[in-house]
């Protein structure tokens, strides 16, 4: 059964208020035509279209509508615009632009390749999988064409993993590959199939088994020399962990291609129906490409409002592997390891290949070189296995604005490459283009060694106002060369972005990372300003702007650096004889104003001015954090679906203080009673003079409760308090009582429904003496009728544990998944073997959330973790940080109400040095909210 592929809520209504795409509305959401008097040539395809009229009542094919563009672009007096009927577009070979086969616009217009008003069209490089049995064992199979080879495999949208896991048994290093210590892998099928992967500090190298006899594993060259003995950067010893052998088939979501059987085995997740799903492998590694030359660039091409998907990528099963250097840069090629990464580093008389690096980049599956005035808006860059898109030699003045990049194996976008440093033409680099308010989250999700935004060598381009985050390595790469050789990049910017949750699993990199010379002086350099970083993983080393070898001619300014765990500027330079500085960083907001030069001191570097602030941003102007990210016109782009709140039974109703003897409490100078009630949650009420004091809400008429929450400021909670109801405000009935709390807005469900017109929190701790927080405020009180079933709509949910890579945690003796959300407070889950992972819950159905509340032992906690939120298990988004838990209950208000099925739970640190609280173990994961 096909299901038409669909982005999420929110992003298809983010697509409908972005300005430029409303404005021709009426025929779709291109860009409005040249002139009112001139209307736009339109043609009208659907997937199933038919014959050759291109009209709306009529449809024709997308490729008939293509033949009818290039027959007219020679002549064209006004805009094409080629509309996009909703469905998907299933392509047998990419969809090519071509200037000479007459792609390009004239006449200074525009062809516009466009959604239809309210479409959302797919442009697919996959084919179906069909025809799935079970077997006994619950692996289910099905046939593919003979050749078939594929890295990913989707179901219902979301990527499986490739089967994996630890060796059977212990390895030996030799000079062709491995010893082992039992004969176990020689008895495994295919072993030609599987692929070592290295985890090594900011890369992750992977290389494919040639073959395996008795005790022997002899590995794939080039790819094994290419990653064991670099000159320079980091090398592969023993494997991570193993993968692609059907042995290791033995976890909800994984699959396994038996290339010499034809056959791909999977082994659903908990409510996956194999008999109905939609299961898709990339069928073609080019979905889009443009291509012209640099004496005929293709040019005035728009596409807007798509989806491309389901593209591929399998050299890294040939013998090159991907043999990674840095930023998804690898080595191809026999004896690259001596000669790519040298250049004169170690040798004048063999120098190798120069300029410095000279490596190969990992292609798009979307890719431009020579390509004029391109515009890229409000399209999905999705379920790709290469890079996302991919802007090569000679693409100039182009906008690549409102777009979404996630799911993608490689780097979300790529600027250039790493092999132009000094061209005598300089019109290969790319020049003068914008990449603006598009969102880049959830990439390199493969290839981890990847980055958010890529950009080589460029002249004059700007990366501004983009969100990006959650990405295992650094958000934002520029530049490239170490200083090892000149460059002719210049005049590049990266203003006013959004960096967070970067550093996710890989080491030593930044929120924003730049080396190599920028220009030949401050001037005409990069500037770097108005960026946000905050909330580095724990993967380790690195800056938030890292300003690494070779780098010279760099201004920073105006950037807030914050909660990163690491330095906030800083870098390394390259040997003695290396370039290195030629600085300005002035006027930013910094958590630490020392910068940290671990290989030496730049030259020239102005660092002054600078403003410290608080780990948590106390200190950033507002207007710094508000400029920060996407712009107004494009917020929708990144915002989660928005949910429907439950009428708070106690807005606005009235309160009073008072202290435990039913005295009236004196307030605080700055507490008002309204303010418990007001609905402002940076307001509160606070009493004076006792440590323990009771605020008493009147709802003014009895109502049926199901649950309450109490928010406390993160400066002033209780950590233990009961509450209490009444009907009469004479009798009181304890209905809750929390311990160990935290600040933020704590849930108390009551365990059957109640009725009551009074409602009392009474401050059990602090009471002067061992407490976590200080003396109690409130800063709300919310009372919500009971909802069908329970409050906590996670209660006994389907849930997994996954580590930090999306693949299945191995869990504790005696601890598994469904003990996080079993209703138990005693039980507990947690992860075994890595420092970082997340729980995750399956809702089964969306559900309005405001409250997520995290019950962790006061024994193994995370000191800071973070919560995302998703509709279809694929698109996530964070939606709350907490920085400062010390075990026990930890309620969290989302900003907003957001539409979710599934709520994961993702430990940020402890990491496996300097935390509180040992590795997180979650007792119980529940979530507030109405269906």
């Amino acid at each position: 059964m096909h299901r038409r592929f669909q982005r999420p809520a929110a992003f298809r209504k983010a697509i409908g208020v972005l300005p430029t795409l409303l404005a021709a509305a009426t025929i779709g959401v291109g860009a409005p035509p040249a002139s009112a008097a001139t209307a736009p040539i339109v043609y009208s395809v659907s997937p199933n279209g038919q014959g050759s009229t291109c009209s709306t009542t009529a449809p024709c094919a997308l490729l008939t509508a293509q033949t009818k563009v290039r027959q007219a672009t020679s002549t064209m007096t006004t805009d094409i615009n080629v509309v996009l009927a909703d469905g998907t577009y299933r392509l047998s070979g990419a969809l090519t632009f071509d200037p000479a086969a007459g792609d390009s616009a004239t006449g200074g217009h525009t062809v516009s390749y466009q959604a239809a008003a309210g479409a959302h069209p797919v442009i697919s490089g996959g084919q179906q999988v069909t025809g799935w049995t079970q077997a006994s064992n619950g692996l289910w199979s099905a046939t593919v064409p003979a050749g078939t080879d594929t890295r990913q495999l989707y179901v219902d949208g979301v990527r499986a993993t490739r089967a994996s896991g630890s060796a059977p048994a212990s390895l030996t290093r030799t000079a062709t590959g491995y010893t082992t210590s039992n004969t176990t892998l020689a008895g495994w099928q295919n072993p030609a199939n599987m692929e070592f992967v290295y985890n090594v500090a900011w890369t992750q190298m992977r290389c494919g088994v040639a073959s395996v006899s008795g005790t022997t594993v002899t590995m794939q060259q080039p790819c094994f020399d290419n990653s064991t003995k670099k000159q320079y950067g980091v090398n592969a010893d023993l494997p991570s962990y193993i993968e692609n052998a059907k042995e290791l088939l033995n976890n909800p979501g994984e699959f396994y291609l038996d290339k010499p059987a034809h056959t791909i085995y999977y082994l659903p997740r908990e409510g996956q129906q194999m008999s109905t799903a939609d299961v898709e492998i990339p069928n073609l590694q080019n979905v889009i490409t443009g291509n012209g030359t640099a004496s005929t660039p293709l040019r005035g091409l728009a596409i807007r409002g798509l989806t491309v998907a389901y593209g591929g990528w399998t050299s890294p099963n040939a013998t090159d592997g991907f043999s990674e250097v840095q930023a998804n840069m690898r080595l191809t090629g026999a004896n690259a390891w001596q000669y790519q990464g040298s250049c004169d580093r170690f040798s004048s008389t063999d120098p190798g290949t120069c300029p410095y690096g000279n490596w190969t980049m990992t292609p798009g599956n979307v890719t431009f070189s020579y390509t004029n005035g391109l515009t890229l808006e409000g399209n999905t860059f999705q379920h790709l296995g290469a890079a996302g898109l991919q802007l090569g030699q000679g693409v100039t003045n182009s906008s690549i604005t409102g777009n979404v990049f996630t799911d993608i194996s490689g780097n979300g976008v790529e600027i250039g490459n790493g092999t132009d440093a000094n061209p005598t033409d300089v019109s290969v680099l790319p020049t003068g283009n914008t990449i603006a308010d598009n969102w880049v989250h959830n990439v390199a999700v493969e290839y981890t060694g990847g980055v958010g935004i890529f950009q080589g060598y460029a002249v004059n381009d700007t990366i501004t106002h983009n969100q990006i985050n959650n990405v295992p390595y650094s958000g934002i790469s520029s530049n490239w060369g170490w200083g090892r050789t000149a460059t002719k990049t210049s005049g590049n910017k990266i203003t006013n972005n959004l960096v967070f949750d970067f550093l996710q699993q890989r080491s030593d990199g930044g929120g924003i990372y730049v080396l190599g010379q920028e220009g030949t002086s401050l001037a005409g350099g990069l500037v770097i300003s108005g960026n946000v970083v905050r909330g580095a993983g724990a993967g380790g080393g690195g800056f938030a702007i890292y300003t690494d070898g070779g780098s010279q001619y760099v201004t920073m300014t105006g950037n807030a650096a914050y909660n990163n765990n690491n330095s906030s500027m800083g870098g390394c330079k390259e040997g003695t004889t290396t370039p290195y500085g030629d600085f300005s960083f002035t006027g930013n907001y910094f958590e630490n104003l020392t910068p940290n030069w671990p290989c030496g001191n730049p030259s020239n570097a102005t660092i002054s001015g600078n403003t410290q602030v608080s780990s948590s941003g106390v200190g950033v102007p507002a207007s710094v954090l508000a400029n920060a990210g996407l712009e107004s016109a494009y917020a929708g782009v990144a915002a989660p679906p928005t949910g429907v709140a439950p009428t708070n039974l106690a807005a606005h109703k009235p309160a009073v203080a008072q202290y435990i003897d039913g005295s009236t409490a004196q307030l605080q100078p700055e507490s008002q009673l309204t303010y418990a009630t007001d609905g402002d949650s940076t307001t509160y009420v606070q009493a004076s003079g006792q440590f323990r004091w009771q605020l008493v809400v009147d709802l003014q008429q009895a109502q049926t409760l199901g649950y309450i929450t109490v928010g406390m400021p993160q400066a002033h909670f209780a950590t233990d308090f009961h509450v209490d109801a009444s009907t009469d405000g004479t009798t009181w009935t304890t209905v809750g009582t929390v311990h160990n709390s935290g600040w933020g807005s704590v849930p108390v469900e009551f365990s059957t429904s109640l009725t009551a017109r009074y409602l009392r929190i009474v401050a059990d701790k602090p009471d002067n003496s061992g407490q976590t927080g200080d003396q109690m405020a409130i800063s709300e009180i919310s009372a919500y009728a009971p909802t069908q079933g329970g409050s906590n709509t996670a209660l006994k949910t389907p849930a997994q544990a996954l580590f930090i890579d999306g693949t299945q945690a191995d869990m504790q003796p005696n601890s598994t998944p469904a003990l996080g959300d079993d209703g138990d407070a005693t039980t507990f889950a947690q992860a075994s073997g890595r420092y970082r992972w997340s729980l995750q819950v399956d809702l089964q159905q969306p559900e309005s959330i405001g409250v997520v509340s995290v019950l962790m032992p006061v024994d193994k906690y995370a000191t800071a973790f973070h919560i995302d939120v998703s509709l279809d298990g694929s698109t996530f988004w964070t939606v709350a940080h907490r920085t400062d838990s010390t075990g026990g209950t930890t309620g969290v208000q989302l900003d907003q109400r957001v539409s979710a099925r599934y709520v994961r739970v993702i430990a940020d640190r402890p990491n496996d040095s300097g935390q509180t609280g040992g590795q997180m173990a979650i007792s119980e994961l529940a979530v507030y909210g109405t269906k």
